[in-house]
């Protein structure tokens, strides 16, 4: 399966594809969920599901107006979504975390590419 994982590697760089970087282990709850549009109160968000990190507990660098997207398309919607429509906390999304999934890396890779 090593082979065979390694072969499709190689034809897709040959096509012109790059990978991510997935060597960020620590995550904030921003990239993990949020920009993922999953609601800050689904149950994987709950400590017994993520493992969040006591420091540094929160993250300081945010894109605020990508954030401020995220955050209206959560309480209200937009794009053809209905959104949550709940009161949509910045504080959990500052929280750290270990990341659950590589997505969230692929949720930063198309925001620094649009």
């Amino acid at each position: 399966l090593l082979l065979v994982r390694e072969q499709f590697r190689e034809i897709f760089l040959e096509m012109g594809f790059t990978e991510m970087p997935t060597d960020r282990y620590c995550e904030s709850s921003f990239w993990n969920f949020d920009a993922l549009f999953q609601p800050q109160s689904h149950p994987a968000r709950d400590m017994h599901d993520t493992f969040f990190i006591k420091n540094p507990a929160k993250a300081i660098s945010m894109p605020k107006e990508y954030m401020e997207a995220v955050k209206k398309i959560h309480s209200s919607g937009g794009f053809g979504s209905k959104g949550y429509g709940y009161d949509w906390q910045e504080d959990e999304a500052r929280k750290n975390l270990l990341r659950t999934h590589t997505t969230a890396v692929s949720s930063q890779m198309l925001y620094k590419l649009a």
